[in-house]
């Protein structure tokens, strides 16, 4: 094994400074540790998917209703030990929020996604400072809380490597993760870490060859942070790590664009308020739309559907048609979600820049519209529509959506968008188990290394909550370093 001359060395080393990343620091500098918490991106222009989300946090108020809940969202693709070790953290994670994020007080504002599972009602969602959907964009969200949690970090003990990607895990001569490579090209560092690395780099959003291989479908695309290329992924592949869950994503419909300069931007769609229709590739209706305006995370379950015969995806893309009266309403997308809450776009209220951009397709007709985003399928938008507004006369619709949803699509000029799965993450990654440490291929500990966040978090099939990314961050952090620093001192 290679004799490492150190750079930098410390107790504990982080890799990535999102919500895992942040929680993991706090908890490891009450130890009185020497924690290192090394960062690919620069300061000012650091976009953790905490800093990107909507700010919301999933908690439970009973740790054996929140298993039960936990376990029947992750299926079989999560074991009973891990969901346990996060039912028991959730019920304290709102009083550890309370304790780390500046004084600034928790609002409850929602609860499950699937209330009709059992042990759904200890699911509460909170949100710092305000209740959701205020009209300050920036009060209560990502940013802010983020920014709290930040502060926290910065005004401990723990040093932090701004602009220096981790690059490669190193180990001793018995195996052990001993350190880690960091660092541009040219830069790049030895990092001893005493008593392990913390892997909070987030999931592989920005990876194309990563998607191709292991999500259910391709192209998706995602609007969380575009430093998440798969960094800690590879990583740990390298030093043997088993992978779980690799298809798995948060997931919906979501606006892919082209920006000036050639480059392409992902974004939140929220098609809310009515009325509203998606069609697929054959202009035809093929789902309940509200639960996509409605932002629930299992939408996108339809639209990665193949078609056997055809050999396609049918709904990739799909086509989100509305009209004048809801484009004056509300802008296409949440302001204070991905890109828009960072400082990369700005989303013209009424929608007006983004027609001129082409992003939103405009025509005369819904099948004017349609053909110029993309969809030729005249007919089939057309007796779509038509049937669509007999629904909302009638209040009945085929695909069950509630009657307060069905407003008519029918005041020109009418509008559609091009719709593609994806969502604000991955999920999969290296496999832990319930101290954060994670596993080879044989099931057994990597010596020294740990996981915390969206890289190969503790989720499955359907997503729990509002803010589960959030939840489970902040609790696998906090469980991760105190699994690490457990010979150091007791944490």
């Amino acid at each position: 094994m290679p004799q490492y001359q150190w750079d930098i060395e410390a107790d504990l080393v982080i890799a990535g400074f999102g919500a895992a990343g942040a929680a993991a620091a706090i908890t490891a500098a009450k130890t009185g540790a020497k924690v290192l918490l090394v960062e690919k991106q620069e300061r000012e222009r650091h976009t953790p998917n905490i800093r990107m989300s909507g700010g919301l946090v999933m908690t439970f108020n009973d740790a054996d209703k929140a298993e039960t809940y936990l376990a029947r969202c992750a299926g079989p693709m999560v074991g009973n030990a891990e969901i346990r070790a996060l039912a028991e953290r959730l019920t304290t994670l709102r009083a550890w929020l309370d304790a780390h994020c500046g004084g600034t007080p928790f609002t409850l504002v929602n609860g499950a996604e699937h209330p009709e599972f059992e042990g759904a009602e200890a699911c509460e969602v909170f949100q710092q400072g305000v209740p959701r959907f205020k009209q300050d964009p920036q009060a209560g969200n990502g940013a802010s809380l983020f920014a709290s949690l930040r502060e926290t970090v910065e005004a401990g003990s723990t040093e932090i490597l701004w602009g220096a990607p981790a690059r490669k895990l190193l180990r001793d001569a018995d195996g052990r993760i001993c350190g880690i490579l960091a660092g541009k090209p040219g830069q790049e560092q030895h990092i001893r870490a005493r008593e392990g690395v913390i892997l909070t780099t987030g999931g592989f959003e920005y990876d194309e060859a990563a998607k191709l291989s292991y999500l259910r479908a391709y192209p998706m695309y995602f609007y969380g942070n575009p430093g998440n290329t798969g960094d800690g992924l590879r990583m740990a592949q390298e030093v043997g790590a088993d992978l779980w869950h690799m298809p798995q994503i948060v997931g919906r419909a979501v606006g892919h664009f082209q920006l000036d300069d050639g480059s392409w931007q992902t974004f939140f769609i929220a098609i809310d308020p009515p009325g509203y229709v998606i069609l697929d590739g054959d202009g035809k209706r093929f789902a309940n739309e509200h639960d996509q305006a409605m932002n629930k995370h299992d939408f996108y379950y339809h639209l990665v559907h193949f078609d056997t015969q055809r050999g396609i995806h049918p709904r990739m893309p799909c086509y989100w048609i509305f009209d004048e009266k809801r484009r004056l309403k509300a802008p296409a997308t949440l302001i204070n979600v991905g890109a828009c809450s960072v400082g990369l776009y700005e989303w013209s209220a009424d929608n007006s820049k983004e027609i001129e951009r082409g992003w939103i397709a405009k025509g005369d007709t819904p099948a004017a519209a349609a053909k110029a985003a993309g969809l030729d399928a005249a007919e089939a938008v057309t007796e779509s529509i038509r049937t669509y507004n007999e629904a909302c006369a009638t209040g009945i619709d085929p695909f069950g959506r509630p009657v307060e949803s069905l407003v008519p699509i029918d005041t020109g000029p009418f509008y559609c968008v091009k719709l593609w799965p994806g969502g604000p993450n991955t999920t999969g990654g290296p496999r832990r188990n319930a101290q954060g440490k994670v596993l080879d291929v044989r099931g057994e500990p990597i010596p020294g290394l740990f996981s915390a966040g969206e890289l190969g978090q503790v989720s499955g099939m359907m997503y729990p909550a509002d803010g589960a990314n959030l939840g489970e961050a902040l609790c696998y952090g906090q469980i991760a370093a105190e699994a690490a620093l457990s010979r150091f001192r007791s944490v």
